[in-house]
């Protein structure tokens, strides 16, 4: 929101009225101290970029600020030069709409109930800002007072996020605070005021206020500017604004220091923002420098990044890496300063722990997971053979409040003057294909694990996708849902529908596991690889029982000898029945021979046998003892007969689909996802070969189907009003209405959320934030809308409850370990 709202106001001051003119001429003066302590090729299009991020800030700061706690901002040189510039223009109806806009919609934000310090932070962060784990500052003092003997308080810090608060009263005793992002800036000054620095500390943005001087000059343009290069003699602490804001590719600057990058890290195709830090840092700090970086496992464990960790080793003396026992963050941070006796990678599990140095020719600076997991089978991906093909995306609407709606009609009414305000020549044009709609592209699709929505997903939404996906998101497909984040954990959830990005919190990866994919001619075929086919086979075939293997002579000699043997004691001085005795004794010979012939046989001298001495007393005997070596050998054969037809059937039932009910039902057992947190939270899950593949598979299908067919059932949830209300047993949806559920229930959660609390704050439908769409808003729909939002998260949590039920309580045979960090061995 807050990055569009700078851009489309950019993109206005560039080719509107005079807005470029007129800065051009007032600011050219800042244009030049800029280049000198900005980047060097600054011009009037990022000044304009600066224009549109003061103006955005204002708004937030008068939306969401009461003035008493804006008087340093009112004060502060950088705020009055901005509004110099701004007052100057001949014309300010762009900027008026643009606060207006804005305004409205932070209006709106907070009539549906958001904290407004918590949205402060999330704006002026550029919707990027999150509450900083309370460890991190455990973390940060003892990397200070252990391992750099406060040798650091003298040192520069970078810090690339601007959630990274300045540590003004801790061991980092810097003289100034420098931003080199707008919105920071105003951020710190209303949070790290004059009255709350400690040792003389100053606010600066981007190096342009020496130290003493209390206002900007630039009439000695000259002698000025060099005391700008060369302010930093003293200790600095300096602040950016969002880890990307680096290597953003709409700035000039950015295209010398991309050069750079692509020298330097040649393997890092992806451009990793770090790697602008690093030589950033290298070249602005110095070796007297220190780069803060909050991150996850990914550059110190995952494998794309192996190249990337050599080369930062030769670039940095020495790199401190510090985890948590009960986080996917890391805090990494590397020093330029030279120290031969302890150069190096170092690692602490916690800052409760000491660091120990890495070995030298270990590829990962951490490894996530036990060597238990490692040798599971990877679900997918795309860096080795996994179990399932691909993975499919979320549907992300482009414009997703026009793009869904409760009501099918109502959707349809509001693409309609989507269409026309389109057509307008007032409007920003979009992409044609955003005003030719299409019927069939009207779908039903998850908009969170308990909620449908009539969505409208346009050509240019689905642009992106690869034709297996495009072909088939309309169609009802079985799908494993996974997602994984520190607050939420790993959560398997089953679907059959498409599913809208807005399924999953902002900050979970998430991954789609469809059971089918689909073709150019509509046909469709199993998404699980081949590879996973003749694995599983390899591993599941060999372990069922042999002796229903093979259908010969061979499989049961050990009883047809003996009791041939026994025949033979009574046949040999009878030639009329010593014949059959004869055949079968030379089948023992002739081990490939069928036990069909052996059944034909074997019943041939039954019937003479019976024929000739069934009703004479004195060959009792002989009856006797002939049946019964008989009956031993079909019965030898009809229990081979059952473990084949058993054989076969396991056989056929170790196909792809089985494959995806045995994966769900894995991934949704409680032990599995206790046992392994660590690693499915930081790393690609990866899932064992239990013992009794047939028992899982049927077990995960009947899971699955259950699952979605309790959210197909009437929910148990009532709603009561008035006199029925009991406050301190129901819970409250609205202002009016409360639910009233069976005890059983009441207690269910949704990850660590009480689920009633997290529809009423979280998910509930709120009025929109563009003005043309409110008038689709109305309250009492809402307010309906919020009731069966109720009883569908009602439905999905006993859905939750039949699954873990219906799961056996243990994993494996043994009970699974419990991992957690280590540092590699050298």
């Amino acid at each position: 929101m807050i990055g569009e709202a700078i851009q489309s106001l950019q993109q206005q001051l560039l080719f509107a009225g005079n807005y470029k003119a007129e800065a051009q001429e007032n600011g050219k003066e800042m244009i030049k101290a800029f280049k000198k302590s900005f980047f060097s090729t600054f011009n009037i299009d990022d000044l304009l970029r600066l224009i549109s991020e003061h103006v955005v800030s204002k708004q937030i700061l008068f939306s969401l600020k009461d003035k008493s706690a804006l008087q340093a901002v009112f004060s502060d040189h950088i705020y009055i030069l901005f509004e110099e510039i701004i007052e100057q223009f001949s014309e300010n109806e762009v900027l008026s709409d643009t606060q207006n806009q804005l305004k409205t919609t932070i209006d709106v934000l907070l009539q549906n109930g958001q904290n407004k310090e918590e949205l402060f932070t999330q704006l002026m962060g550029r919707e990027e800002g999150e509450p900083l784990p309370n460890y991190f500052l455990g973390m940060f003092k003892s990397l200070m007072r252990k391992h750099l003997n406060n040798s650091g308080k003298d040192a520069q810090y970078l810090y690339p996020s601007f959630t990274l608060p300045p540590f003004l009263d801790i061991e980092a005793k810097s003289n100034t605070l420098v931003c080199y992002d707008l919105l920071v800036y105003y951020w710190s000054t209303v949070n790290a005021t004059e009255s709350n620095r400690s040792f003389g500390n100053s606010l600066s943005f981007v190096d342009i206020l020496p130290q003493g001087q209390k206002h900007l000059n630039f009439a000695e343009e000259d002698s000025n500017l060099n005391k700008l290069t060369n302010l930093n003699r003293d200790p600095v602490q300096i602040v950016f604004g969002t880890i990307q804001q680096m290597s953003l590719g709409n700035r000039t600057a950015h295209k010398e220091w991309t050069s750079r990058v692509k020298k330097v890290f040649s393997s890092d195709q992806k451009r990793n923002p770090v790697s602008y830090w690093l030589l950033w840092a290298k070249e602005r700090l110095g070796n007297n420098g220190i780069l803060v970086i909050r991150g996850d496992h990914s550059l110190a464990a995952a494998p794309e990044f192996k190249q990337w960790r050599q080369q930062t080793k030769s670039i940095c003396s020495r790199v401190y890496i510090q985890a948590h026992l009960y986080s996917n963050q890391i805090i990494y941070c590397f020093i330029f300063s030279k120290d031969d006796e302890h150069e190096g990678v170092y690692y602490a599990p916690s800052y409760l722990e000491d660091f120990s140095p890495i070995s030298n020719d270990s590829d990962d600076w951490i490894t996530l997971s036990s060597e238990e997991y490692s040798k599971f089978l990877c679900l997918y991906s795309q860096k080795e053979k996994s179990i399932f093909n691909q993975s499919v995306a979320t549907i992300q609407l482009k414009n997703k409040t026009w793009f869904t709606d409760f009501n099918k009609q109502q959707l349809k009414d509001k693409l309609k003057v989507f269409e026309k305000s389109q057509k307008k020549g007032n409007t920003l044009k979009l992409d044609d294909q955003l005003s030719k709609f299409d019927e069939k592209n009207i779908i039903r699709a998850y908009v969170k694990p308990f909620t449908k929505k009539w969505i409208y997903a346009s050509e240019l939404d689905v642009s992106t996708w690869e034709s297996s996906h495009l072909l088939g998101f309309n169609k009802e497909n079985p799908s494993l849902v996974l997602s994984a984040n520190q607050e939420y954990g790993f959560e398997s959830i089953p679907c059959t529908s498409p599913i809208l990005s807005d399924f999953f919190e902002r900050k979970q990866r998430n991954t789609i596991l469809p059971l089918k994919v689909y073709k150019e001619d509509g046909s469709s075929s199993e998404n699980i690889s081949d590879w996973a086919l003749n694995r599983f086979k390899q591993y599941y075939l060999p372990r069922l029982p042999e002796v229903g293997k093979t259908n010969t002579v061979s499989s049961i000699l050990e009883t047809l000898i003996p009791s041939l043997e026994q025949i033979s004691r009574h046949t040999s001085r009878l030639p009329v029945l010593d014949k059959y005795t004869k055949t079968l004794f030379n089948y023992t010979e002739e081990e490939e021979t069928p036990l069909e012939k052996v059944v034909a046989t074997s019943n041939q001298l039954t019937t003479k046998m019976l024929q000739l001495y069934k009703n004479m007393p004195q060959k009792k005997q002989l009856v006797t003892d002939i049946s019964s070596a008989v009956n031993s050998i079909s019965e030898k054969i009809n229990t081979i007969e059952k473990v084949k037809i058993e054989r076969e059937y396991k056989e056929a039932l170790l196909t792809k689909e089985n494959i995806f009910y045995y994966t769900f039902a894995i991934v949704s057992h409680p032990l599995y996802k206790i046992d392994y947190e660590k690693e499915l939270i930081a790393l690609p899950p990866r899932i064992p070969l239990l013992n009794d593949f047939w028992k899982w598979a049927k077990i995960g299908k009947e899971c699955f189907k259950a699952s979605i067919y309790t959210n197909e059932l009437t929910s148990e949830v009532q709603v009561v009003e008035g006199d029925d209300i009991d406050k301190a047993n129901n819970y409250k949806i609205n202002s009016s209405q409360f639910i009233k559920t069976p005890e059983n229930y009441t207690k269910n959660t949704w990850g660590k959320s009480s689920i009633f609390d997290l529809i009423v704050h979280q998910f509930k439908e709120r009025k929109p934030l563009n003005k043309a769409l409110q008038k689709y808003f109305n309250d009492k729909v809402s307010k309906i809308n919020c009731i069966e939002l109720v009883k569908n998260i009602e439905l999905q949590a006993q859905s939750y409850t039949k699954i873990k039920e219906s799961l056996p309580e243990s994993l494996f045979d043994h009970n699974g370990p419990i991992v957690r960090l280590k540092r590699r061995k050298k």
